[in-house]
């Protein structure tokens, strides 16, 4: 089950990404749920986290071309190897490996922290 999408689209030459349709600066997602983004630009994308782990990205959703897309479940492996903690919030930067100033930001929350926001 995907519980967030991403659409990944290129506007005036940038990479934006979009949650449902409107420009996403941050896109929440809690551990154990399935974040999916979804290539609906002309061109195809590979998307890895800013946050490396010995040297390579805690993710790499590989090339993703154009109609496709790519599901990501946030396990807690993924979670601690980014630094978050029980009950705690944390922030992962991404990018296109073609376009590295353009940017999304995935808000993870434990599962703990859940129920206190």
């Amino acid at each position: 089950m995907v519980d967030k999408t991403v659409d990944i689209r290129r506007h005036d030459d940038t990479i934006e990404f979009h949650e449902h349709g409107n420009e996403a600066e941050v896109t929440t997602i809690i551990v154990g749920q399935t974040i999916r983004w979804e290539n609906r630009d002309a061109k195809a994308h590979r998307l890895v986290s800013n946050v490396k782990v010995d040297g390579m990205p805690l993710f790499d959703t590989g090339i993703i071309g154009p109609g496709e897309h790519v599901d990501l479940m946030v396990d807690i492996e993924l979670y601690t190897k980014a630094g978050g903690k029980a009950a705690n919030v944390i922030r992962i930067k991404y990018h296109s490996t073609d376009d590295e100033g353009s940017t999304g930001e995935l808000q993870i929350l434990s599962a703990a922290r859940r129920g206190r926001l």
